[in-house]
């Protein structure tokens, strides 16, 4: 699975049906000493309807994610309005840590 960020404030045309099954969110940061320190929120889309298949997805999705190197430190189920459309879908709390010599 390949990830690339994406903004989420962008324009989609309301008869796009497709969507990217991930996106990032503005991150936050904070730098200290040099000590970088970024928290970001990873957002992952199901498509519709919002029924035990879309549900089923989400959590093997994020299963996948948490099966990886990323420091997941939380998450909540949301909806997400891509146009007029509702889609079923799960925001991820991500945290990144860097240290400069």
């Amino acid at each position: 699975m390949t990830w690339q960020p994406q903004e989420c404030s962008r324009k989609r045309s309301p008869q796009s049906r497709t969507s990217s099954p991930l996106e990032a969110m503005s991150p936050s940061q904070t730098l200290t000493y040099n000590v970088g320190d970024i928290t970001l929120t990873i957002r992952v889309l199901a498509p519709p309807p919002g029924n035990q298949d879309a549900g089923d997805y989400l959590l093997t999705a994020i299963d996948a994610l948490m099966n990886s190197s990323l420091a997941i430190t939380g998450g909540q189920p949301t909806i997400a309005q891509i146009g007029s459309q509702e889609l079923p879908a799960y925001d991820l709390t991500v945290r990144i840590s860097s240290k400069r010599n």
